[in-house]
């Protein structure tokens, strides 16, 4: 199992504040924010921080979900 960190971001685009933190082990990014949220995952290509955007948010507030990579095993 790998150890993401996944943080919960919403706010306004340009003071966009964390609420939640927590660590989560899970066999990949795509399954810790499934955990989190039914929203559409968008991953970097090195498959190590992912982000799951409320479609129903505007381009001027943001609701979100962000899991990055800690550790792999």
């Amino acid at each position: 199992m790998n150890t993401y960190k996944i943080r919960y971001i919403s706010g306004p685009q340009h003071s966009l504040r964390i609420s939640d933190v927590a660590q989560v082990q899970a066999s990949s990014l795509a399954a810790v924010l499934a955990g989190k949220s039914p929203w559409p995952v968008e991953t970097n290509m090195e498959q190590t921080c992912a982000w799951a955007k409320n479609p129903g948010t505007s381009l001027y507030h943001v609701e979100a979900w962000e899991a990055e990579l800690m550790g792999a095993s």
